[in-house]
């Protein structure tokens, strides 16, 4: 990767030389694609996300959005402290950081930080994953009985193990933001406000409970009895 910084007056781009030759806002435009027919669609339960097939390749182009009760106030405002520190870049350099050591990720392809005084906004651009769903989403198809062979779910646990050796803390580790492709290979998403401490292993427990969690809220049928060997199954991988 060669990554590069392009600046105007009120906005900056971190983008991959090797990739993108010539940065400008109207990459991180939804309209800008839907003008070209480049929509490839959207991610569902999300509508910050959404897929495009760009001239340089496939990529998925994702929205900074505010939740809770601070997106009454302002839905994509954040407060400016730096264009280093502001979370596109943070979370680019984060992704850089971690494909770099082969962990299984999305590739960056390039984040924008858009700053007026005090505040700012931002969207993030990386390589979408072929044919790949969300956890979530494999979910509902198996009438809550762990279809999914054990070794998938071992995979799962063994492929957060990997990040949390590795020193990455996922902010929100949950069913939305764990993808499986057509081989079944395990990838993590979504890095936004996650902590990094390379060469120095992390806590996994608040990841693992977080995930719990929303695997309980997603189960099929809601029966927790039935999720359990898969989730025995996903702690066995972790363990290694």
């Amino acid at each position: 990767m060669q990554a590069l910084i392009h600046k105007q007056k009120s906005l900056a781009i971190v983008y991959d030389a090797d990739l993108v030759e010539a940065p400008g806002v109207e990459l991180f435009s939804v309209d800008y694609w839907k003008m070209r027919q480049a929509l490839a669609g959207e991610a569902i339960g999300r509508g910050s996300a959404w897929f495009i097939d760009a001239p340089f390749g496939p990529v998925v182009l994702r929205q900074y959005l505010r939740g809770g009760w601070v997106a009454k106030i302002s839905r994509q405002s954040y407060f400016f402290t730096g264009i280093e520190r502001s979370r596109p870049f943070r979370e680019f350099r984060l992704l850089a950081a971690l494909h770099d050591l082969g962990l299984p990720v999305p590739q960056p392809v390039a984040a924008l930080c858009k700053h007026h005084g005090i505040l700012s906004s931002g969207a993030i651009m990386t390589v979408r994953i072929s044919a790949a769903r969300t956890l979530a989403d494999v979910l509902p198809e198996n009438n809550g009985a762990p279809v999914p062979p054990e070794e998938l779910w071992e995979g799962i646990g063994s492929c957060i193990r990997r990040f949390h050796d590795a020193g990455a803390w996922h902010a929100d580790l949950n069913a939305r933001n764990i993808l499986l492709d057509e081989k079944q290979q395990v990838f993590l998403i979504d890095f936004d406000r996650a902590r990094f401490t390379p060469g120095t292993a992390v806590s996994g427990q608040g990841n693992l409970e977080r995930l719990k969690r929303s695997l309980a809220k997603l189960w099929p049928g809601g029966d927790l009895s039935t999720m359990q060997p898969a989730w025995d199954r996903i702690m066995a991988g972790y363990r290694g």
